[in-house]
Parts: C-alpha cells; sequence; structure tokens
C-alpha cells in the first residue's frame, strides 16, 4: 500500500478520521487541563571513595568497585530507609494516612510499611554518569512535602549508612571485649602459674645470664683453670729443682743462695792467696779453709730448702686444683639441676607470653572496632538540599499536547484504514490494474452541480486522446 493511496483514503474517508482526531486530541488535552500538579524537588548526595579511612587508615576496596555506587543508589531506595523517613516525618502519626491505608487495604499489612512503599513509589535516584554523585528527585502535589521529603530521604540515607557502618563494629567490639576479658583471665592464671612456680623452686629470674649459681660456675671454671696453669709451672720447677737443684730457676733466683755463692766466691779467693803465700798448713789457711767450708754446708742446706719449698708450693697446688675441681663438679651438678627447674620456668613463661600476645592482639582490635562504633561521620556527605519548587513539574501542556496529536493522528489513520478493510474501493488507477490485469485507456471524472457549464465541459474532456492514452498504456 503506497503513501498515495493511504492519502486517497484518507481523504475519502476525512471525516472519520478528523472525528477520531479530534476526539483524541481533545480527550489528550482535557486529561492535561484536569490533570492535578505536582512539583518534584531535587537533592544530590556526594560520595568520598578515594579518601582514606581515618580509623583503618586505608582505602577500602570495596570503595573502589563499579558497583558501589549503584549498592548505594539500592540502600537510598531500600524499605530500610524508607521507614526511616516515616518514623522521622511522623507520617505514622498522621490520621488521614492511617485512614487512608484501612480504606486501601481494609487495615491487612503494616501501616509503615505500605506508608514507605507509597514514598518510595515517587522518588526517583540515579547516579550521575562519571561522577561520584548520587541525584534523588520526589514529586507530590504539595512542593514544601515535595522537598521535606526529598531531604527526609537525604538524612535518612546517611542515618542508615552510619548505622550500616557503626552496628557491625558495635557487634565486633562486645566479641572482642568478651575475648578480651577471657584471655585476660587466661594471662593471668599464666602469670600465676609462673610466679607460684618460681617461688616454690627459689627463682628469682629465668635468665641464666643473671643467676647467682652460673656466675658461681664460671668463677669457679676461671679458678680451675688458673690452678691448673699454676699445678703445671710448680710441678716443672719442682722436677727441674729435683734433677738439678743448684741449677733451679728457684735456687739461681734465690738471693740467700746468690749471697752464699758470692761469699764463698770471695773466700776461696782469699784461700788461695793465703795457700800461696803461708801454704796449706798455716792456722789462717786452715781457718779460711774452715770459713768455705761452712759456706758450702750453708749453701747445701740453703739449696735444699729451697728445693723443698718448690715441693710445697707444687704439693699446695695440686690440692688447692683438687679442692677447686670437686667445688667445680658440685656445681656444675647444681647448675644442671637449676636449668632443668629453669626450662620449666622458661615454658611457663612462653605461656605467659603468648596469653599476653593474645590479649594484646584482641586489645588492640578492641580499640579499633571501638573507634568505629562511636564514629559519627561516613564518607558520603548531602551535597544540595531540596528546597520548595517553585513551578510544576507535572502535566507538561507541550509534550502531553504533542503526544496528543501524535497518538490521535495515528489512532485516526489505523481507523480509516480498518474501515476502509472492511468496506474495500475503487480509489485509483492502481486498484483497476490490480483487479482486471488489464492495462487502463482513460478515467471519466466525477460529475458534480457546478456553477458555470464550461467548467462541466473543462472536466469532461481528455487531457489526452484515448488512443494515445492506449499507445502509451500498452508500451509500458
Amino acid at each position: 500500500m503506497t503513501f498515495q493511496l493511504i492519502f486517497s483514503i484518507v481523504r475519502a474517508r476525512w471525516i472519520v478520521a478528523t472525528s477520531v482526531f479530534a476526539t483524541v486530541f481533545a480527550a489528550a488535552v482535557a486529561f492535561t487541563l484536569l490533570m492535578p500538579k505536582s512539583y518534584t524537588a531535587n537533592a544530590s548526595i556526594i560520595l568520598d571513595i578515594k579518601g582514606q579511612d581515618p580509623i583503618a587508615g586505608m582505602v577500602s576496596p570495596a570503595l573502589a568497585a563499579p558497583s558501589y555506587l549503584m549498592t548505594q543508589v539500592d540502600v537510598v531506595t531500600s524499605n530500610r530507609v524508607a521507614l526511616k523517613v516515616v518514623r522521622d516525618l511522623k507520617l505514622n502519626e498522621m490520621p488521614d494516612l492511617r485512614k487512608k491505608w484501612q480504606n486501601a487495604t481494609q487495615s491487612t499489612g503494616d501501616f509503615e510499611a505500605w506508608l514507605a512503599t507509597l514514598l518510595k513509589s515517587n522518588l526517583e535516584a540515579r547516579p550521575s554518569r562519571g561522577s561520584n554523585v548520587i541525584y534523588l528527585s520526589y514529586q507530590a502535589a504539595d512542593p514544601n512535602f515535595a522537598a521535606v521529603v526529598a531531604n527526609g530521604f537525604v538524612k535518612a540515607y546517611l542515618d542508615t549508612t552510619l548505622e550500616l557502618r557503626t552496628a557491625p563494629a558495635k557487634q565486633y567490639n562486645d566479641f572482642f571485649d568478651a575475648n578480651a576479658r577471657a584471655l585476660r583471665a587466661e594471662l593471668e592464671r599464666a602469670q600465676s602459674r609462673l610466679s607460684d612456680f618460681q617461688r616454690n623452686q627459689g627463682l628469682v629470674v629465668t635468665d641464666e645470664r643473671l643467676d647467682v649459681e652460673t656466675a658461681r660456675l664460671n668463677e669457679l671454671s676461671s679458678q680451675y683453670v688458673m690452678t691448673q696453669a699454676a699445678v703445671a709451672d710448680s710441678g716443672s720447677r719442682q722436677n727441674a729443682a729435683n734433677a738439678q737443684g743448684d741449677k733451679s730457676p728457684d735456687v739461681l733466683n734465690n738471693p740467700i743462695v746468690a749471697g752464699l755463692k758470692s761469699d764463698i766466691n770471695r773466700q776461696e779467693a782469699a784461700l788461695e792467696q793465703l795457700t800461696t803465700r803461708l801454704g796449706d798448713q798455716h792456722p789462717s789457711v786452715i781457718e779460711a779453709r774452715s770459713g768455705v767450708a761452712e759456706l758450702r754446708r750453708r749453701l747445701d742446706a740453703e739449696v735444699r730448702r729451697v728445693t723443698s719449698s718448690v715441693g710445697v708450693g707444687n704439693s699446695v697446688n695440686i690440692n688447692r686444683s683438687a679442692q677447686i675441681k670437686m667445688a667445680l663438679d658440685e656445681q656444675r651438678l647444681k647448675v644442671l639441676k637449676l636449668k632443668a627447674v629453669r626450662d620449666e620456668a622458661t615454658l611457663l613463661q612462653r605461656d605467659v607470653d603468648n596469653a599476653q600476645r593474645a590479649y594484646d592482639a584482641v586489645v588492640a582490635r578492641m580499640s579499633t572496632t571501638s573507634l568505629e562504633s562511636q564514629v559519627n561521620q561516613a564518607n558520603i556527605s548531602a551535597l544540595e538540599m531540596a528546597k520548595a519548587p517553585s513551578t510544576y513539574s507535572s502535566p507538561r501542556l507541550l509534550t502531553n499536547f504533542a503526544l496528543g496529536f501524535l497518538v490521535g493522528l495515528i489512532l485516526a489513520v489505523a481507523v480509516v484504514l480498518i474501515l476502509e478493510r472492511l468496506d474495500r474501493r475503487l480509489r485509483g488507477s492502481e486498484d483497476m490494474d490490480a483487479l482486471l490485469q488489464l492495462p487502463l485507456i482513460g478515467s471519466v471524472p466525477a460529475f458534480r452541480k457546478l456553477a458555470k457549464g464550461a467548467e462541466v465541459g473543462r472536466r469532461l474532456s481528455f487531457t489526452r486522446s484515448p488512443l494515445r492514452a492506449l499507445t502509451h498504456k500498452t508500451a509500458s
């Protein structure tokens, strides 16, 4: 079906088309004019998804997720926020609204839930493209009421967001508090066991470096090493004295022995001079020889005394080394027993340290959750609060009129085409070609009453001869 044929059908049934168009357009105009006016209040909320959390000191990975903004839109339009708006604005205390609820639902269901659903039906929340702003729009018949409800949704959303953050923190804080008390009791029991054990065993400290017994063992070890060196030295000196007493270092270094040897040498020199001058039997020579012999006896006695003193010193060193070794062995056994006791004390100290670390970790987490439970600011804030609009947003006259015009035009054409389908008529040469399957030679115009006969004659005349028309149709 061509556009020319449709135009012909509409022109033939213009009365029906005009009636349908006028009816639809008039209905649209009447509906628009009679439709109650409504006002739309707008507010906006901004989300800070890149700033650091002042409590945790880091940016939450969930804030950077693409779905975070849409999640916040769902929170704004949730029943929880709507119920909070109902309670904050005290709409549930208005008798008129309760009466409407009773008439609409026959007192079935929850009144506040019905009010929340009613408020949500006029609320629109949409995220801004390319930014972190959420726009809220609320439509109502009263501009002041629209602004109040829009601001109520903003406030309820901010409060709900804060509750969603602090409520889990409060629960975790209670959980950590209970665990902290239990861990503290366990820490006190571990410390009590360690203290009782130290008191019963006489331990002052568990660090063996600060223990008196260990220090004594180290001192005895040092003394034993020194006595062993002294025994080795005195033994070698005694052996040397026993083998060659007069050549022993102790004998050679003895001042008495040295003095006696000096006297002997002097007396021998004098004896030799006297013997040379007076002879062997001279009384002076005999007296000098007796003096040298006496000096040699005294030298031998002194050498024996020094040699015996070296042996006595060696014996003293040996006895002292044996005593120190015995004391060292006793102290070593005592330290080993003390070490076993100290190992048990170390295990108890380790239990105390583990309990202390667990308690400190829980206290640190409890401190963080306690701060989070007391926070009064979220990462969301109101960008613009709604104000009462001065002009209505609905109905839109031009939009409704244009829509009524377009719908009326479409319905008019549709009705005309339906009527044409039910009562088909010949509207042009194309219909003749399709019906007869023969070429069209000419057409006779419709005769109408004209004021002038010349006009009638002109309409009956052919614009071209039948032969030319037939030839043209045949050729085509």
